[in-house]
């Protein structure tokens, strides 16, 4: 049988987050979770595939996870909304106390973190710039420095950001992460200066729980994959088309 799988042009947020939790499963569990979630193919049909099906599916998805040169975008538009950065240097202290709360638990918090980060642009003159598309979203073209003076954003209410954070589960995570990347690297420089903000320690062991999750999600995979290189990816009667 035939099949046509549709692979996403990137990772979610809440698909990360759910792909978190997957240590206590076997190599090919979590293989079989991973392209389920991914692909939204119903686990009873994945059962039925062969190990070299989910082999050449399982190649596709893992690079959906490739997170090392996750980019910092200040100004994207995601889901018809443009939505701009919140640099450190223009946070309230109420912003920076509840970021640094969340980044305790960077990884089930980061839909929240986002949310905070990126907040819709109320004032803007963005139509001077140039926007180019990736990942499905659209996004400014130009450096930080000079793009962070293109826009105001909402002004910052804790209550509201449990929904807001709702709508970033569907965000694409390279992008959140390369926020992230930025705000921590940010912070790392002002806290040789003030204890005031985030501290080396805290930036080491934040970056150290990204790390491990995301080796967390793809090792089994990779693994599983690899283990299945002997066999021959193309059977007569089985054919994995990918689009």
């Amino acid at each position: 049988m035939q099949y046509k799988v549709e692979i996403p042009e990137y990772l979610s947020i809440g698909e990360y987050q759910k792909l978190s939790n997957l240590e206590h499963l076997t190599d090919l569990e979590k293989t079989i979770e991973i392209v389920h979630t991914v692909t939204t193919i119903d686990k009873d049909v994945l059962a039925k595939w062969t190990p070299n099906q989910l082999s050449n599916i399982g190649e596709s998805v893992l690079s959906l996870m490739n997170f090392d040169n996750a980019t910092f975008y200040p100004i994207l538009e995601f889901d018809g909304v443009l939505y701009g950065y919140r640099p450190i240097s223009k946070m309230t202290l109420g912003e920076y106390v509840d970021l640094e709360r969340l980044c305790k638990e960077p990884n089930n918090n980061l839909h929240e973190i986002t949310a905070l980060l990126y907040r819709p642009i109320t004032k803007d003159k963005t139509n001077t710039l140039k926007f180019q598309v990736k990942n499905g979203v659209r996004i400014a073209k130009g450096t930080a420095e000079n793009l962070f003076k293109y826009y105001e954003i909402e002004e910052y209410n804790s209550d509201d950001r449990g929904v807001s954070a709702e709508k970033m589960l569907k965000f694409p995570v390279s992008m959140a992460l390369g926020g992230m990347s930025f705000f921590l690297g940010i912070g790392t420089k002002l806290s040789s200066s003030t204890n005031q903000y985030l501290r080396p320690t805290e930036k080491m062991t934040i970056t150290k729980e990204m790390d491990n999750l995301i080796l967390s999600i793809g090792d089994g995979l990779a693994q599983y994959i690899h283990s299945q290189k002997p066999i021959s990816l193309t059977l007569q009667e089985t054919k994995v088309s990918l689009s």
